[in-house]
């Protein structure tokens, strides 16, 4: 068997030690010729690990619309055919039963011999 083979089977068995699915809300900043429209769309279902990662303690954040919650203490691990992204021009966010509303906040690709096995993501409780 290949390394990268190897590797996804072990990302795989990961992820089935505590599977979570979610259904992914994009909402993309898309340049419209002059300016920018934002353009909503639906990604998924995908089955993940969501995991804390270490502890982190919640902060408050104002802002004009009121003001929030938020942990960046979790964390996710996604197989090679996920559709996650973090960007300043993307912002994906979703719901899990029983622990909240997260916003994924960076998406780092797992590379082995130049080929994707997976994608490891630090994700923002918001409430």
């Amino acid at each position: 068997m290949d390394l990268v083979a190897l590797r996804r089977q072990h990302i795989l068995w990961a992820i089935q030690q505590n599977p979570t699915t979610i259904t992914i809300q994009r909402t993309e900043k898309v340049d419209m010729g002059g300016y920018f429209d934002e353009v909503k769309s639906t990604k998924g279902p995908f089955t993940v690990r969501i995991f804390q990662k270490g502890y982190a303690f919640p902060k408050e954040v104002s802002t004009l619309a009121g003001t929030k919650q938020t942990d960046g203490g979790w964390g996710l691990i996604a197989d090679e055919n996920a559709d996650i992204k973090a960007s300043a021009q993307c912002l994906d966010e979703f719901d899990v039963a029983n622990l909240g509303h997260f916003r994924v906040v960076a998406v780092y690709p797992q590379i082995i011999e130049r080929q994707i096995v997976g994608y490891q993501a630090d994700l923002e409780k918001v409430s």
